[in-house]
């Protein structure tokens, strides 16, 4: 899992990282920090400012997307229903606050970033909202990556190691199960 990455921010350095900042790349964020915690290839200060200049990148290129491409950007959105209601319902509650915390939300991170682009929301408004945002999840990503790195990559390569057994286990639980269901049914 973390053997491609890993070869990526080796090979490419700050390169990697910026990029995959720019795209949102919490793994990456933590491989970083990880890295810098064992003195190789990176130092924790530059990870997280390279994590951010990349985020704001995006982030900005996204919203800006968002507010020119209107028309494209709403069939997209319209392509993805829920998510779209749920960025709208978002931003009507909790306006600015949203923005700060989308980022730790799996799966909302564009449709909010276009839904803001395209509702005429202040760019400053915005923009202030966003560094406070990029900033928290660059600070939390790279330092677990820092902190905790060790012990994260321990429990992902033992998961690894033992995917195969345990998916031969959940199968063999799933076959008993069905096999107990259709007994009780026949009986």
């Amino acid at each position: 899992m973390f053997e491609l990455p890993l070869h990526l921010l080796l090979t490419h350095g700050y390169l990697a990282l910026f990029i995959w900042s720019v795209f949102e790349g919490e793994i990456g964020l933590m491989l970083a920090g990880w890295l810098a915690s064992h003195h190789e290839v990176f130092s924790y200060e530059k990870v997280i400012a390279i994590a951010i200049a990349g985020a704001l990148i995006g982030d900005m290129s996204v919203f800006i997307m968002g507010r020119l491409f209107e028309k494209r950007a709403r069939a997209w959105l319209d392509a993805h229903p829920k998510k779209r209601d749920l960025a709208m319902a978002w931003l009507r509650r909790w306006g600015e606050v949203v923005i700060v915390f989308e980022r730790f939300i799996y799966g909302t991170h564009i449709p909010v970033l276009l839904t803001i682009g395209m509702s005429g929301f202040s760019f400053w408004k915005f923009f202030i909202a966003d560094v406070a945002g990029v900033v928290l999840w660059a600070f939390t990503f790279v330092t677990i990556g820092y902190k905790f790195g060790d012990s994260v990559i321990e429990f992902v390569v033992l998961f690894q190691k033992n995917f195969t057994a345990l998916f031969f286990l959940l199968l063999l639980f799933l076959l008993a199960r069905s096999f107990v269901k259709k007994k009780a049914k026949g009986d």
